[in-house]
């Protein structure tokens, strides 16, 4: 079948346009709550120059579930193991982080630490896989509510609204 010339696609593909500003990456968190506190990762714009905070968790691999995704970050940046304890909430994610923008599906899995010393409530060490260093901590979601720490993805805290 021959289709009018208006309807033969035509691809422009400019490989660094495309990897900034066309990707939507899908992302894995563990909304781990204890106590009126959220166990959250600190992490800085650079271009903003403020500090911000997220769950921890990190990036879906090609064929690997949102599950598995999960509870394999947890294992590489802390080193230990989460329980998940329900469905996710998904959260479609637009934002700007360093001068760029950004777009995620965020599946964020009520999750629990397995290991008991992960409920002290001190600053943990986290890695990147890249080596990079980032503290995580327990910190008071009442900090995030009045705006005095700002979280994100910050539509998860409607949802922390509710509990």
């Amino acid at each position: 079948m021959n289709l009018p010339y208006f309807f033969i696609p035509v691809f422009i593909y400019n490989s660094p346009i495309m990897e900034k500003q066309n990707r939507i990456r899908v992302k894995v968190l563990a909304w781990l709550q204890e106590n009126g506190r959220l166990f959250v990762v600190k992490n800085h714009d650079s271009v903003k120059g403020d500090d911000y905070y997220r769950p921890i968790g990190g990036s879906v691999e090609f064929g690997e579930t949102t599950r598995n995704a999960l509870l394999r970050e947890v294992k590489e940046e802390l080193g230990t193991e989460l329980h998940i304890t329900g469905e996710p909430l998904i959260i479609e994610n637009l934002f700007t982080c360093d001068g760029e923008q950004g777009h995620e599906i965020d599946y964020v899995y009520p999750s629990e630490f397995l290991d008991t010393y992960f409920t002290q409530h001190v600053s943990y060490p986290l890695v990147e896989a890249d080596g990079t260093h980032y503290e995580a901590f327990w910190i008071e979601q009442s900090k995030f509510f009045s705006g005095e720490l700002r979280f994100v993805p910050e539509a998860m805290l409607n949802f922390l609204l509710i509990e």
